[in-house]
């Protein structure tokens, strides 16, 4: 199959892919955040601060893996 596809598309299709990687990884992250802050919420009846809490290290966790993935990419 190497032989049908040239390096130019290989290439493009690598970077499509690495792209929609991050933006999985960043919404994984905050979903992962959320739900954890509102377990917390449930389990502590800390309402709505285990909420707020977990959404801010989802998005924290989202761009660290923003970051990651851009550095192995070579794109910073």
């Amino acid at each position: 199959m190497g032989r049908f596809i040239s390096d130019k598309t290989r290439d493009f299709l690598k970077l499509v892919a690495q792209v929609s990687s991050m933006g999985l990884a960043m919404a994984l992250a905050i979903v992962i955040g959320l739900v954890a802050g509102l377990y917390v919420d449930k389990w502590l009846d800390t309402s709505p601060w285990g909420f707020f809490i977990g959404l801010l290290m989802g998005i924290v966790a989202g761009f660290r893996n923003l970051w990651i993935i851009a550095k192995r990419t070579g794109m910073l």
